[in-house]
């Protein structure tokens, strides 16, 4: 996976991780079918996880919590 600058970040992915799929907003879907998504996009070398507070109001936010239980990927 190709990364680059990002501002005052540190290196991230050139792609990106939507939440509106992970807040459940763009179909049905299941907690433990977001929280795999999130795994393969981890193993795919993505590192930018796009977050936003309305994404299934909170939702998304839960799902990457769970994914990575409340802690920071290695």
């Amino acid at each position: 996976m190709h990364q680059h600058r990002f501002g005052v970040l540190p290196r991230v992915s050139t792609l990106t991780l939507g939440g509106g799929g992970l807040g459940m907003l763009w179909g049905k879907t299941t907690f433990e079918e977001c929280v795999a998504t999130v795994h393969a996009a981890v193993a795919a070398g993505i590192t930018l996880f796009d977050l936003a507070p309305r994404y299934g109001d909170g939702k998304a936010e839960e799902v990457v919590g769970a994914a990575f239980a409340g802690q920071l990927p290695p």
